[in-house]
């Protein structure tokens, strides 16, 4: 139930967008847009769609975004996060590491 208002609250706010695939949700998104940064704050896949591309084309077409307004794209993961090896993968370096968040920055 607390992951359910955590989706409800994070959808409630500006910056929030649904991922769908196939008509289903997929999972969601939060991004704060500034004048020199693309922040990524949130992106959460729900488990049957995970390790099937779906974050990678999301984070490339996010990537190019960042690249066409020449802005950074940033996040931040913590530290135990599989999905941290996603990310390295695509480009993302480490540039600061506190309370167990890795901030990255493309």
């Amino acid at each position: 139930a607390s992951q359910l208002k955590l989706i409800t609250d994070a959808v409630a706010d500006a910056g929030t967008s649904i991922l769908r695939q196939h008509e289903d949700d997929a999972g969601w998104l939060q991004v704060e847009e500034t004048r020199h940064v693309v922040h990524l704050q949130q992106l959460f896949l729900v488990p049957a769609v995970r390790n099937r591309g779906l974050g990678t084309s999301f984070l490339l077409w996010m990537k190019e975004r960042a690249d066409r307004k020449r802005k950074d794209l940033t996040l931040e993961v913590m530290t135990n996060n599989p999905a941290r090896h996603l990310y390295e993968r695509l480009g993302f370096k480490a540039i600061s590491t506190a309370n167990n968040k890795i901030t990255m920055r493309y």
